[in-house]
């Protein structure tokens, strides 16, 4: 199989319970978030190559999944922001959330010797 929105939409039909960032997006949206993704995992999993040996598609899908789903704060927290304040009311970010989706983690492996 190949990483397409076509594929994806059948993934997220019917493999993901909790699928609504994907049904709201828009098709260019989704395009997109499968093109991010992927970049994405290539550049941390250095160890798999498109031609030779290629990310497992569902990993694509949840890492695509989990970009949809980052929110104002997950962004600026990436950025180093550790409170956010609004009419008095404060988060606190401890530290960076996680880059790649936990679910592309299960799917294809922890890099050996790094931790994500």
């Amino acid at each position: 199989m190949a990483v397409t929105v076509a594929n994806a939409e059948v993934y997220f039909a019917t493999q993901v319970l909790h699928n609504d960032e994907w049904v709201a997006a828009d098709p260019a949206q989704k395009q997109r978030a499968l093109a991010n993704a992927k970049a994405l995992l290539y550049r941390v999993y250095r160890n798999f190559s498109e031609s030779t040996k290629p990310i497992p598609d569902k990993a694509v899908y949840e890492q695509a999944l989990w970009l949809l789903r980052v929110d104002e704060t997950i962004r600026k927290a990436e950025m180093g922001v550790k409170i956010i304040s609004v009419s008095g009311m404060q988060i606190a970010v401890d530290k960076a959330p996680r880059t790649i989706a936990p679910q592309a983690v299960l799917i294809i492996g922890r890099r050996a010797g790094r931790a994500l």
